[in-house]
């Protein structure tokens, strides 16, 4: 998953210099894509990876150039392509070039992002338009919510850039013709959300890992002495099954675990759940002769994980955490693929109509 939320609370509490390096553009193939951030501190600590090891060195120095510079940001190109030491003095031999845009985190900007930051802990997605001008380092970042909130440079305020808001669309560049600029447009999202029934001893490393990978967890169980084991994840005490899930407010994007081992509370659980259609990822422990049963011998839908996770020959709650995990990146991954083909295409079909759109 992206550190970019590691990155936003490590910004938060920073009381010294750092740097912000984002991969704006992405030619040929690379090690991540657009909107892959680092955070370079000015301790010389850094958070998060930008590619396999190949360009942190180079943009840790870059970072501390920047930090004693005057200029507020610069971009760089790196052309992994070259197997031969003739390109930037690494012969990676990578097939991509990478565009990466290293910015000085200032007082400004840390503001911004800590807004930024309470947008995506209430489940609002943002979206960044980072707009620099011809043959100046200066960015004037502009930052809209989904409901349309806006904050940062506020006179960089376009429809276009507005209507990309509503788009669940993936971090890109593009040249935006009313600023004259090119623009690279980030995508912000709130942390997927997690929501796991039951916490007996398999569910510890499953949350833990669950949090790790970058997934927003809540634990729920009907017994007080087994939560006590989650000091620090998000707890659902209440232990009306009907009230609790009528209180979480699924929203599109939300995984759901069931694996209380308690036959007819994972029964409850499966019906009522199954009625949330917004959930994402749905899924049952045990093998799917026992969640037919759970159904009353009925069909097992197919939006239905069952058995839950992917078929790695699991054994041990560790193992099966992973195999758990591991279909849930998936699942998320497609989604947003599908989401960016489902963008690019109402972008084409705007340009194609003649909105001027590029």
């Amino acid at each position: 998953m992206d550190s970019m939320h590691e990155i936003l609370a490590e910004i938060k509490l920073a009381e010294e210099r750092c740097a912000l390096a984002t991969v704006i553009k992405v030619e040929g193939s690379a090690y991540r894509k657009e909107g892959a951030t680092m955070l370079f501190m000015g301790d010389g600590r850094q958070i998060g990876v930008i590619s396999a090891g190949c360009l942190e060195s180079d943009l840790a120095i870059q970072a501390n150039d920047l930090l004693l510079d005057t200029a507020h940001s610069r971009t760089l190109v790196y052309d992994m392509r070259a197997e031969d030491d003739l390109s930037w003095g690494r012969g990676a031999g990578c097939n991509g070039k990478v565009h990466i845009l290293l910015e000085k985190v200032d007082s400004e900007l840390k503001g911004h992002l800590e807004t930024v930051s309470h947008f995506l802990e209430q489940g609002t997605p943002v979206i960044a338009a980072k707009i620099r001008k011809k043959d100046t380092s200066t960015i004037r970042t502009l930052f809209v919510t989904k409901d349309q909130h806006i904050f940062g440079h506020e006179s960089a305020t376009s429809e276009q850039i507005i209507r990309m808001a509503r788009d669940e669309g993936k971090s890109h560049m593009q040249y935006m013709e009313e600023l004259d600029s090119n623009v690279y447009i980030h995508h912000f999202r709130p942390k997927p959300r997690l929501f796991i029934f039951g916490a007996g001893p398999d569910v510890r490393p499953f949350a833990s890992m669950a949090e790790t990978t970058g997934f927003s967890v809540k634990v729920w169980d009907w017994r007080p002495a087994f939560l006590e084991h989650f000091p620090d994840t998000i707890v659902l005490r209440n232990p009306s099954i009907p009230e609790t899930i009528e209180n979480l407010h699924f929203v599109p994007g939300d995984s759901v675990i069931i694996m209380t081992h308690d036959f007819q509370k994972d029964k409850e659980l499966l019906h009522l759940l199954l009625e949330y259609e917004k959930i994402s990822y749905l899924g049952i422990l045990g093998p799917r002769k026992r969640t037919s049963r759970l159904l009353n011998g009925g069909v097992i839908p197919e939006r239905l994980h069952s058995p839950v996770g992917l078929s790695i020959g699991a054994d041990g709650p560790e193992q099966i955490a992973i195999s758990i995990i591991a279909d849930l990146i998936r699942t998320q991954r497609q989604s947003l693929q599908e989401e960016g083909l489902s963008f690019d295409k109402k972008r084409d079909r705007r340009y194609l109509s003649g909105s001027g759109e590029k």
